[in-house]
């Protein structure tokens, strides 16, 4: 049995360059351990039949305006995407708020609301780097990154890049400390970081600031995130490539140097032609699969030294009987209807006293919650007239004293916090309710190493071109004829298939293929 390329892995990076490989005219098998393709992108009846529930990704805020949805033909394939009316709202302690507008001047009038100078400096931002982001985000993330002395000099060449090298150097809580006067609106925008995990007080990621003030999207996929995995699969089999799920692969078979197939689980070996794609974290693919005896020295090394040790999520699905109505929406009722609430307190110092507590292994007691209800815009999710809702909060992987003991309490003091804020969730609101826990993630897509959503620190020794190792961001491994693909790679975690698209590339230039997509 022998194929081209087999892809280890059907998260939607793996199936994303499958796809490409596939409809470049060479035979491609993508191989799954579990019973379904998708990876994160998990929708599941997890409380109730009917009500479906995305337990991992809810929002893929890049995929409809990528190269991807574009070269792939995604909406052919039944993926489709609907947009919230407004994309996030910060509600505060004393029932203010901070909705996020698409239209710079709606934002700036939202700001304007709790200060006038700051209403003046988002409108300067966005006059100054507006289009400079517009310009630069897709490229970067749809492209392998440069390496460091690149791309300083390509920053080097403007006035904008210049500044951007200088705001690198900050923390996020110390750029947006001298950009903004007013705690509320440092406070909106920190949260638009810390919800992808970034940390507050981290040095080296201030720059990312300004690419979470000024881009900001939230497509829902109808019917649930798992659509986007049906759409690629649909692809990658059209284009004569097979997916086989329910087929875990035991290694990665070499010939001296060369990767030449795999071996599953069951003891069947099927040969690659040409390589080998593994979509498994690093630990997994590359200390597992390969082994370490086969591994230059170094190259192990970094391995076991990429980390997962940041926030994770303690999460609840529910079932309802009707949407959260916030106190907030009283005065500011577009809250009600942005893609999420996001509730993290009155100050800047409540998201870094958070990521400390997390650090030293507490789970917060203030909340750091985030919730979003799908079904306001797509109600295939739920049956009529019901909604399904999902809180997140900021929690550590490891508490003390272990998830067991302390889950259900802990979940039912965060209704208690969310309550406060949104009062209608009485408990006969709630028709059923799933509790995951930070093991519960890991358990259910073990690329998600230590519950980390983002399949490894977002910190600046993991992003760009030290993702997933320093010399090695460019998807290919010591090992020839072996390639990663993962969201351990750039441009990282989340769903936007960027690393799938980028190693696709990268294979097709290694092996002379038809790039038919350039």
């Amino acid at each position: 049995m022998s194929y081209d390329f087999i892809v280890i892995g059907a998260g939607h990076n793996g199936l994303a360059c499958a796809a490409y490989l596939a409809k470049a005219g060479v035979k491609v098998l993508v191989l799954e351990r579990s019973p379904r393709v998708g990876g994160g992108c998990h929708t599941e009846e997890v409380t109730l039949p009917g009500f479906k529930h995305n337990v991992c990704s809810v929002v893929h805020t890049n995929i409809p305006s990528s190269p991807v949805y574009r070269d792939l033909e995604l909406e052919r394939h039944g993926v489709r995407y609907v947009y919230p009316p407004y994309l996030r709202g910060t509600i505060f302690p004393d029932h203010s708020s901070i909705v996020m507008h698409r239209e710079a001047e709606r934002m700036a009038a939202e700001l304007g609301r709790f200060s006038a100078r700051d209403a003046r400096t988002y409108t300067q931002l966005v006059e100054d780097y507006g289009e400079f982001i517009e310009s630069t985000y897709l490229p970067l993330m749809y492209s392998p990154p440069l390496p460091p002395s690149l791309q300083t000099a390509e920053l080097e060449k403007s006035e904008e890049g210049r500044t951007l090298l200088q705001w690198q150097a900050s923390t996020p809580v110390q750029l947006l400390g001298e950009l903004f006067e007013s705690e509320a609106v440092r406070v909106h925008f920190l949260s638009r970081l810390t919800v992808l995990g970034f940390a507050p007080d981290q040095f080296g990621q201030g720059w990312i600031c300004l690419f979470r003030i000024l881009r900001a999207e939230a497509p829902i996929c109808v019917g649930g995130s798992q659509q986007l995995a049906q759409g690629l699969r649909s692809v990658v089999e059209a284009h004569g490539g097979v997916v086989r799920t329910g087929a875990e692969v035991k290694r990665i078979r070499l010939q001296g140097n060369r990767a030449i197939g795999v071996e599953l689980n069951d003891g069947t070996r099927i040969d690659a032609a040409q390589a080998v794609i593994t979509n498994v974290e690093p630990k997994k693919s590359f200390l597992g699969m390969v082994g370490e005896a086969a591994l230059p020295a170094s190259f192990a090394t970094r391995v076991k030294n990429y980390h997962s040790r940041g926030r994770s999520l303690f999460v609840l699905h529910l079932a309802l009987s009707e949407p959260p109505q916030y106190r907030a929406a009283a005065d500011n009722p577009a809250v009600n209807t942005a893609f999420s609430q996001e509730m993290f307190g009155a100050s800047m110092d409540e998201q870094v006293r958070a990521y400390q507590e997390i650090a030293q292994g507490r789970a917060p007691r203030k909340e750091m919650l985030q919730v979003t209800v799908p079904t306001l815009f797509d109600p295939s999710q739920a049956p009529q007239g019901r909604h399904t809702a999902v809180v997140w909060q900021y929690a550590p992987y490891g508490v003390t004293g272990g998830w067991q003991d302390q889950r259900d309490a802990y979940a039912a003091h965060l209704l208690d916090l969310w309550r406060s804020y949104a009062p209608n969730i009485s408990r006969d609101k709630i028709l059923a309710m799933t509790i995951q826990d930070p093991s519960d993630t890991e358990r259910l897509n073990d690329n998600l190493v230590n519950g980390v959503d983002v399949v490894g620190d977002m910190t600046p020794d993991q992003m760009g071109y030290f993702r997933p190792f320093a010399g090695w961001s460019d998807y290919r491994t010591p090992v020839d004829g072996l390639y990663m693909c993962g969201g351990y790679c750039h441009p990282g975690g989340g769903v936007h298939a960027g690393a799938g698209h980028n190693a696709a590339g990268v294979i097709a230039e290694d092996f002379r293929l038809t790039r038919w997509w350039d």
